[in-house]
């Protein structure tokens, strides 16, 4: 039976690491201030009722 061959891996350089690093907190913090914005738009205790009532009736 033969084994599957593994492809080596290429090696990632420092600065593409940090760049992806950057770009996953960039995305974080944009979407906790989009839903920051959202909570502070319509009011966040009416908002998470809302929601949780559409999760409710269906």
């Amino acid at each position: 039976m033969d084994t599957p061959s593994q492809l080596p891996q290429a090696p990632r350089s420092p600065l593409a690491s940090r760049a992806w690093r950057w770009l996953w907190a960039a995305g974080l913090l944009a979407m906790g201030a989009a839903l920051g914005l959202a909570f502070a738009a319509y009011g966040g205790a009416d908002l998470l009722l809302n929601i949780s009532n559409l999760r409710y009736c269906g």
